[in-house]
């Protein structure tokens, strides 16, 4: 704990100590040249002045938390992940952000495929880049049609196998929705792209599904989950054909390959506009709006929005659930069964405690554009969560 009890006392210090052990770091790059409908992290059309203006304040902030790891008795990050938005589209700013943090892990960032070229990925790997997760999504024109991507299958075809061999880690992702499956036009697509993925050597596939948030232009939508069950044991078992093993509820990766993920770190501490931070006992989001971040990094304040302290039961239950993503709880493996609960599980805690905060904070930006706040879905339990552990932002 850090002692304080609102939100405009906290410092990196505070946040780094409250870890207990090294933390892993997240930073958020929210800009795209083009939003995909059915995303949603924060995000904002890319504008140079506006990607000036926030590249300076970030690195104030990463500074902040550089300069406080040896006051919190630590010498480094255990791990850094880049992500947005599309964080390529800035490559001498990426490598400034992995200059900027010290780190003894991987070093990973997302990549839109068109970016993904021998030339692009030779210079995140001279950048200090070890891991690279390329946003495929699929290897059908159709699939990527309906998600409005703003890349072709052939995009994603030759981004991925650029990529295989330069990198310590490669992970490609795939959406999954099964609504698509009764399709003729996208029937047998998913099964087809992790079957392509496992023919072209990717060290893992993340096979996520579609989540449809109701603030989103895709809005809100029934699940089968029996079909979602039925399609992800599919997939397990076309993995271990090829040799591959299911290393998280939605990931398959190549024996002896080092794992690829942002999100079971056992700490974290999140830089930029609509990341987060968690500690064991505490939950920290910073702004999603470009001018509140700018207007606390300006004052010397840390750009964090809402704090959440969960305290020792809540932060491990937390801590557990997240844990379990990776297949075990407790040292306890995870099987078919209990994957198929977790799944569901995660989707209920994604639309009953992420979506409607997300949504609140979404409503800081002036014009999202492209998201509704006030038509996510409302939840009872996130209402009762916040408030019991909320802390005030100011006295």
């Amino acid at each position: 704990m850090t002692g304080r009890s609102r939100v405009d006392q906290l410092c990196a210090s505070d946040v780094l100590r409250g870890c207990g052990v090294a933390p892993g770091a997240y930073v958020h790059v929210p800009f795209c040249s083009q939003i995909c409908p059915f995303c949603p992290y924060n995000k904002v059309p890319a504008r140079a002045d506006l990607a000036r203006r926030y590249f300076t304040g970030l690195d104030a902030e990463m500074a902040w938390y550089a300069d406080a790891l040896p006051r919190a008795g630590f010498d480094a990050f255990t791990s850094l992940y880049i992500g947005g938005g599309t964080p390529t589209l800035y490559p001498t700013d990426l490598a400034r952000i992995v200059r900027s943090l010290p780190v003894t892990g991987e070093r990973a960032v997302e990549v839109l495929p068109t970016h993904a070229t021998p030339t692009g990925l030779d210079r995140l790997r001279d950048a200090g880049i070890t891991a690279v997760s390329i946003g495929a999504q699929s290897f059908h024109d159709e699939v990527l049609r309906r998600l409005q991507r703003p890349h072709t299958a052939a995009h994603s075809l030759e981004a991925v196998k650029a990529a295989v061999g330069r990198f310590a880690c490669v992970d490609v992702d795939l959406i999954v929705d099964v609504a698509w499956d009764g399709d003729p036009a996208t029937a047998g697509a998913f099964a087809d792209d992790l079957q392509r993925c496992f023919d072209l050597g990717v060290d893992q596939v993340s096979t996520y599904p579609l989540m449809r948030f109701g603030y989103t232009p895709f809005g809100t939508a029934r699940h089968n989950h029996r079909h979602e069950h039925r399609v992800l044991r599919q997939a397990a078992a076309a993995a271990a054909e090829a040799g591959y093993r299911r290393t998280s509820v939605w990931t398959f990766s190549r024996p002896g390959a080092p794992a690829y993920t942002s999100i079971t770190r056992r700490r974290f501490v999140g830089m930029g506009a609509g990341s987060a931070s968690f500690t064991g006992q505490d939950f920290y989001v910073n702004h999603f709006g470009l001018d509140a971040y700018d207007d606390d990094v300006c004052a010397g304040r840390l750009p964090v929005a809402r704090w959440l302290h969960l305290g020792a039961p809540a932060g491990a239950a937390y801590d557990a659930f997240w844990q379990a993503y990776a297949g075990s709880v407790f040292g306890h493996r995870l099987g078919p069964r209990a994957f198929d609960v977790y799944h569901d599980l995660e989707r209920w805690v994604t639309y009953h405690l992420i979506e409607p905060l997300w949504a609140e904070m979404l409503a800081e930006h002036t014009d999202p554009g492209w998201a509704v706040p006030e038509q996510a879905r409302r939840s009872l339990v996130w209402a009762a969560a916040a408030a019991a552990c909320e802390r005030p932002r100011a006295a």
